[in-house]
């Protein structure tokens, strides 16, 4: 009479498993490891995105403290160049601060009259950027569509002076420049004050939906 054990069978069935299981903790390591490496391509490539969109709103700012430098009069708003001759101060210009407890105003720097915000979260959408998303092609820096607004430190769209307070800071002047730092009675102090300071704000927009604030304060 012979027996027959069935031994071999089960351990063939078994190592059969492990493998099985082995294989498939590989492939979900291998998986694993593939979306590491393109999450930290995709955050190394976002960020020099993001670099070169601020080093584009930084050429941008230098563009607006020309056309600022170039005009006769800032005393009266100018759309059309993204000029406001009043402090704004009720302004929000990345729409992150207005909520329906505290109304701000935005800017409408997609051309779509802020479609993208919640109705009810803001007082209004009427601050024009220079240039107007319809011609946004007009200011571009490296493949980077540049942006800007700009506003004075100022009460209202008025000549400076009586009635019409600007934020601006006091300075030496020419001839009283060389005593800084001297221990001398007169000459380091006089009354020349500088004009109003100006808030430039640069919106740039690249690849991948990247978009980028920056905020420069000038005075001349």
């Amino acid at each position: 009479m012979r027996f027959q054990s069935n031994t071999p069978k089960n351990q063939r069935g078994l190592s059969m498993l492990i493998a099985l299981i082995a294989l498939l903790i590989l492939s979900i390591t291998a998986v694993a490891l593939v979306r590491s490496i393109d999450t930290g391509t995709l955050i190394i490539g976002n960020y020099a995105f993001k670099q070169d969109a601020t080093e584009a709103g930084s050429r941008g700012a230098e563009r607006a403290i020309a056309w600022l430098a170039s005009q006769a009069s800032l005393d009266n708003d100018d759309t059309a160049n993204g000029y406001y001759a009043s402090s704004l101060d009720n302004f929000d210009p990345t729409g992150n601060n207005t909520t329906p407890a505290k109304q701000l105003m935005l800017a409408n720097w997609d051309g779509t009259n802020c479609s993208s915000s919640k109705s009810g979260t803001y007082v209004g959408c009427s601050i024009l950027p220079y240039p107007t998303a319809a011609n946004a092609s007009a200011l571009t820096i490296n493949g980077n569509n540049v942006q800007w607004v700009i506003t004075r430190l100022c009460q209202a769209a008025l000549p400076v002076g009586v009635g019409n307070a600007c934020m601006s800071p006091g300075t030496t002047g020419a001839a009283s420049a060389n005593d800084r730092g001297e221990l001398t009675s007169g000459g380091r102090i006089s009354s020349a004050v500088a004009g109003p300071y100006y808030r430039i704000i640069v919106r740039t927009t690249g690849p991948r939906n990247t978009v980028s604030y920056t905020e420069t304060m000038v005075h001349f």
